[in-house]
């Protein structure tokens, strides 16, 4: 035999004596010898076992190969949140009182931004009127959801003797120590702050610029500062630096209050989806004439698309500390007719079926005894200290149920052409009032007054 022959007859033999290791455990593998080839007669021989072990390896190993985390995603758990936490709405916080919104000429929005969310459910109630006529107290009113016999009782304490103009100083006080109510405790439970008795003895408007309160079911209480106030104009004369900020310095000192305060009120128009006019009786010419200029004077905001659609609110009219004669239907006819002739060339909404007249709350003041009813509400004047005599009305609580009732059952027009969110409405309302303080109708409204 050869050399060659025999190395090929070596090399076969040793290949088949070699004992073979699994290539797939990872332990000591047992092998298998085979002496020879496979005879035909032999049974057949089964398929090997393959069994896969899960590789152990820590969370550095997991955190340094990228790849071992993608071909061993299955041996990782993920942790599920809790369910609790899945549609936990965000934070918000709760006020419990008036914010600043417009102090100074300069829209406050910052701080208010821990109070607003993404929602556009909401609705944006604004009041104007003269000095001293309860715009406040409307709103410290329409702030809680019932009104309660303590909420009365911090409301009204002062409303007979701060109305009174012959009352002096001892009756006030006389009256504070008869109710046993403190003047701190008093403004601790305002939403929006009233007149004091210190207020009242130096002619001082409590309200500056423009004050915000956001209840818990998204109704967004806007508090404006009183028009034609000779406070006002007073605070404005004594510094110029502050009128120049507040209205345009190409206006005349003497007419830089009523600017002022038709600024507020065409901003107020243009941001609002329901405007509170409120006077404490019937009828002031001077608030008429006033919300007319404002509707002259109001700016159009223009948008992206240059559409040429101009807002207008919802308006009602709420005389307060209305007398028992003003809820007889005839007074009350009277009332509406007058506001039909005075309106019926503006745009404001005036019959959006708000007012009092359908005769739901009252039974008498309905159409067929006042006529087609506009939006206008009577809140009748108070004293806790008798309430069971007949006054001809339905109990307070009733009438300020109703109120808020109707505010909250108006229909919410698109202030722009885009629906917005809470978050976003305050960035239109510091376009409207840029918008408004650049205006030149303002100044060359002043042009024309006496």
């Amino acid at each position: 035999m050869s050399d060659f022959d025999r190395k090929k007859v070596f090399s076969k033999n040793r290949f088949f004596a070699t004992k073979v290791k699994d290539p797939i455990s990872h332990g000591k593998a047992e092998g298998r010898t085979y002496s020879g080839s496979r005879s035909e007669t032999d049974p057949p021989r089964k398929q090997p076992t393959i069994l896969l072990k899960a590789r152990e390896s820590n969370s550095e190993d997991l955190s340094a190969s990228p790849k071992r985390n993608q071909k061993e995603e299955h041996n990782i758990t993920l942790i599920q949140p809790a369910k609790d936490d899945v549609n936990t709405p965000p934070n918000l916080k709760h006020m419990t009182k008036s914010m600043k919104l417009i102090d100074e000429g300069i829209l406050c929005t910052e701080s208010l931004q821990d109070y607003v969310n993404e929602n556009n459910e909401f609705l944006i109630v604004g009041v104007v009127g003269a000095h001293g006529v309860g715009k406040s107290t409307i709103l410290n009113l329409l702030s809680h959801s019932t009104l309660t016999d303590d909420i009365k009782k911090d409301i009204f304490k002062m409303e007979k003797n701060s109305n009174d103009h012959n009352s002096d100083i001892k009756i006030l006080t006389n009256h504070l120590e008869k109710m046993d109510i403190k003047v701190e405790d008093r403004i601790k439970k305002e939403v929006f702050r009233i007149e004091t008795l210190e207020d009242i003895e130096r002619g001082f408007n409590r309200t500056q610029g423009i004050d915000i309160f956001i209840t818990q079911n998204r109704l967004m209480l806007l508090d404006c500062q009183p028009f034609a106030s000779v406070s006002v104009l007073e605070e404005l004369i004594k510094s110029e630096t502050k009128r120049t900020s507040l209205v345009s310095e190409f206006i005349p000192l003497e007419n830089s209050g009523e600017i002022q305060g038709l600024q507020l009120t065409a901003f107020l128009m243009s941001v609002c989806h329901v405007l509170l006019v409120v006077q404490d009786w019937f009828l002031d010419s001077n608030v008429l004439r006033f919300l007319h200029t404002s509707e002259m004077l109001k700016p159009t905001i223009p948008n992206p698309e240059d559409e040429t659609v101009d807002y207008f609110p919802h308006v009602m009219f709420i005389h307060n500390r209305a007398t028992m004669e003003d809820f007889s239907p005839a007074k009350f006819k009277t009332m509406q007719d007058v506001y039909k002739t005075l309106f019926h060339k503006s745009k404001l909404n005036i019959k959006s079926n708000l007012g009092l007249g359908n005769g739901r709350l009252i039974s008498y003041l309905n159409s067929e005894t006042c006529g087609s009813y506009i939006n206008l509400f009577l809140i009748p004047e108070v004293d806790i200290n008798f309430n069971d005599i007949y006054k001809g009305h339905p109990p307070l609580e009733e009438i300020v149920r109703k109120l808020r009732a109707n505010i909250l059952g108006s229909s919410r027009n698109s202030l722009t052409h885009v629906q917005l969110t809470e978050r976003t409405w305050l960035l239109y309302c510091a376009k409207v009032w840029d918008t408004v303080k650049k205006s030149s109708f303002f100044v060359e409204y002043t042009k024309l007054m006496p």
